[in-house]
């Protein structure tokens, strides 16, 4: 999984929730111009710990960080499934618009806690048995709104699980966005 700590994409600055009309291009609110996440950190840098995990190739956090835990390569090609629905499907119908920026405010967030959560290896297993597999599954054979449905499912269960931190979260963006 790639990490972009040093570049525009790990900083606290810089607003990934727009990637939908912008693509790579995102909007610097110190700079106060889109920039590509990409591009080398400036003066105004300044590392945003629950981006790490933020993979501009095809932004399914919650999934990569419960194949890193599992130590899963993928074999089945289940982050390619995903990106070319993220890539396809998703983002090409206006729809789902307020779904993936919502995912994509939570999901690192989430992703982060899986990560760093030392007793979530039942619970990662658990979720790539019962959710992975069968989300893979709808969208191989087209039930996108099955895959959708069953993904929010599975989001809504790590959310009671990590509420506390999801909030933590939540009250330093908001801080950070009244400053």
């Amino acid at each position: 999984m790639d990490t972009y700590d040093g570049c525009c994409g790990s900083c606290v600055n810089m607003n990934t929730n727009d990637y939908v009309g912008h693509k790579d291009n995102c909007y610097c609110t110190e700079r106060r111009q889109y920039y590509n996440l990409h591009e080398r950190k400036c003066c105004y840098y300044e590392y945003d710990k629950y981006k790490d995990y933020y993979d501009l190739n095809h932004r399914w956090h919650v999934v990569s960080a419960i194949m890193k835990k599992l130590n899963l390569t993928d074999d089945y090609d289940c982050i390619s499934i995903l990106h070319n629905f993220r890539k396809d499907v998703l983002e090409k119908d206006d729809k789902y618009t307020p779904m993936l920026i919502k995912y994509d405010i939570i999901g690192p967030v989430i992703a982060k806690c899986i990560l760093d959560d030392q007793d979530s290896l039942e619970l990662c297993e658990k979720l790539a048995r019962e959710f992975l597999v069968d989300i893979i599954f709808m969208i191989k054979e087209k039930k996108y709104d099955l895959a959708i449905s069953k993904y929010n499912d599975m989001l809504n269960l790590l959310s009671s699980i990590y509420q506390e931190d999801i909030s933590i979260y939540s009250e330093k963006k908001k801080v950070k966005a009244k400053v």
